[in-house]
């Protein structure tokens, strides 16, 4: 009798998650799904009164716009070229001060971790005055180098402490035996740490990629030109006071969306993985 009231309540606790879970499933999926049904119809139908799920007029206009304008194509290949070069260059120097930072003691080093903490906890919009001043005065303005640069500094304090979170957990054996072998230390570096921290590098990396692909109030203050936009600022460009193109600014976003849904589909393991590591020192 004990038993099976147990199984019931079981049964009712996994019940209730699930359905909890569903509703949050379709609180967040909602905006999505109305992103991408908007952008499949014409744009007199999206004012509509009242608003339908399923379109009228089922078009793919929007979307061969977006494809077809050199001018929109550009600002994904800044957006791609911006991205994935903040996030090599954060796994490249995240790996090597994090590994300073995870087998090294030296002095002021509890202060430099400090320092790297206190740098999450600024909000952006406070810095966006000093960053666009050393962008005009470095002559950058107008430029994806600036960018690069203003992206790689706040990501790069993310990226050096959760390497570094990382390597503290893998035994430093590993590095020891690869040096009584005839490895460097950066050699043990390069041919055991990095290779076994393949979860963390890609967790780091991914969350980094994602940082700089959706970023948008420094793209709005450092660039000026069409040439130089990246997809943020690029679909910003399409709200207007009088006119709104809602269908190519769905489109435009679901396609932007679309590289970022299918690696944390195939990576999200690696993810939670890279993400959770060390979590618990």
């Amino acid at each position: 009798m004990i038993k099976s009231s147990y199984r019931v309540q079981r049964k009712i606790s996994r019940l209730t998650l699930y359905a909890v879970l569903l509703s949050f499933g379709i609180v967040l999926l909602l905006p999505v799904a109305w992103m991408v049904t908007v952008s499949f119809r014409p744009n007199v139908e999206v004012l509509k009164i009242p608003p339908t799920w399923i379109p009228e007029k089922f078009t793919f206009d929007s979307y061969k716009k977006v494809l077809t304008n050199l001018r929109y194509l550009r600002c994904f290949w800044n957006s791609y070229f911006v991205s994935l070069t903040v996030t090599l260059l954060a796994l490249f120097f995240g790996s090597l001060s994090g590994y300073g930072l995870a087998r090294f003691n030296f002095r002021g080093k509890r202060a430099l971790i400090l320092f790297l903490l206190a740098t999450q906890t600024f909000p952006l919009v406070l810095l966006s005055l000093p960053y666009f001043q050393v962008v005009v005065k470095l002559g950058l303005y107008d430029n994806l180098l600036s960018l690069i640069l203003v992206y790689l500094s706040f990501c790069l304090p993310f990226s050096i402490l959760m390497l570094r979170n990382y390597f503290q957990e893998l035994p430093i054996e590993l590095e020891e035996a690869a040096m009584v072998d005839g490895c460097t230390r950066l050699g043990a570096l390069w041919r055991v740490t990095i290779r076994i921290s393949f979860p963390a590098m890609v967790g780091t990396g991914l969350y980094t990629f994602l940082l700089a692909w959706n970023e948008f109030l420094f793209a709005m203050i450092v660039v000026e030109s069409w040439s130089n936009r990246v997809l943020t600022i690029a679909i910003y460009s399409l709200l207007s006071e009088f006119v709104t193109d809602w269908t190519t600014m769905m489109s435009f976003s679901a396609l932007a969306s679309l590289p970022i849904i299918i690696a944390f589909i195939f990576l999200q393991k690696y993810v939670i993985r890279g993400m959770t590591m060390g979590a618990i020192k």
